[in-house]
């Protein structure tokens, strides 16, 4: 059972989930700016506390640039840890972000000091491509105490808070992963999936995004709904009205009380599109992987469709 209210104090969505257990336990889709700031005032101590973990996830595409000098040392918000989603995943030919090794992503997380109860809150400094991955993949590892700082470093400092260079100091947890087969999917699953069409194929980029309009390599998995990621999206970065969210569901044709599964380009955005279905009461929307990088390479061509170009 799950339900999602509007927290008016906090400025950030709740999802309840009831547990085995029947308590209640509380995690916002996405936090607000006020919210965090509020929490990190209540611990100012250099030592961590295990409650809260922020993670700061800024990535570029080149996986070895120097994000954590070139941005994390530079300025973070205070009590945060760099998060780096390269990390764990093995180089492959044509695959921008991999799925990590199980035991490395273990180690990893048991090294930023994240308890099972520990709520983590993913943000980036530029397009929030990689806070809403983080947010899937930690989600996908069976840690769901997790959410999304709306509007990332740029609200933020739009809201004149201030930045860091000190880095915080914790314990190493004892996290262990719960894979969680329900928020992901394979190539061999989209297979099953064009054939059966039991879940809708949600496609998070626009017509128009330069990898639909590759002449050599571009294109989307044919029978798939387009609901843009970059429209999910206000001027100031933060993600639309719930209103307004299910407007874009709605105008793609996409049925939120049927079963979906979304896709992209690498599988960045697509999680972005996965956790504006959960602010709307979707829980467990799952994401392809491998998105399209994989599907051009390995799909059949016959499902492989392309954007038509003006002339």
């Amino acid at each position: 059972m799950a339900l999602y209210i509007y927290d008016n104090k906090n400025l950030g969505y709740l999802h309840i989930l009831q547990a085995e257990t029947m308590s209640l336990s509380r995690v916002r889709t996405v936090v607000s700016t006020n919210w965090l700031r509020e929490q990190i005032s209540t611990n100012v101590q250099k030592q961590a506390s295990k409650k809260l973990r922020i993670l700061d996830t800024s990535f570029v595409m080149d996986r070895h640039a120097d994000s954590y000098n070139e941005g994390y040392k530079k300025g973070h918000i205070p009590q945060s840890v760099h998060f780096d989603l390269y990390k764990c995943t093995p180089e492959k030919p044509g695959i921008t972000v991999g799925w990590p090794d199980v035991n490395c992503f273990t180690d990893y997380v048991q090294s930023l000091g994240i308890w099972p109860e520990t709520h983590v809150v993913a943000y980036d400094r530029f397009l929030p491509l990689s806070a809403y991955r983080t947010w899937w993949q930690f989600r996908a590892f069976g840690h769901r105490n997790i959410s999304v700082l709306d509007g990332g470093l740029k609200k933020w400092l739009d809201d004149g808070f201030e930045l860091t260079t000190e880095e915080p100091e914790f314990e190493r947890s004892d996290f262990v992963p719960k894979l969680d087969k329900n928020l992901f999917r394979t190539f061999e699953d989209i297979l099953e999936n064009l054939k059966s069409k039991k879940e809708q194929l949600v496609e998070a980029r626009p017509m128009d995004h330069p990898t639909m309009i590759d002449e050599e390599k571009g294109g989307f998995i044919i029978g798939s709904k387009f609901v843009s990621f970059f429209d999910l999206f206000m001027e100031d970065g933060t993600i639309k009205p719930d209103a307004e969210l299910k407007a874009m569901f709605d105008q793609a044709g996409v049925d939120l009380d049927k079963p979906m599964v979304i896709t992209c380009v690498r599988g960045l955005t697509a999680c972005g599109i996965a956790a504006a279905a959960q602010i709307l009461g979707k829980d467990n929307v799952p994401v392809y992987q491998g998105s399209w990088q994989e599907f051009f390479m390995k799909g059949p061509d016959e499902y492989k469709g392309k954007v038509q170009q003006k002339s």
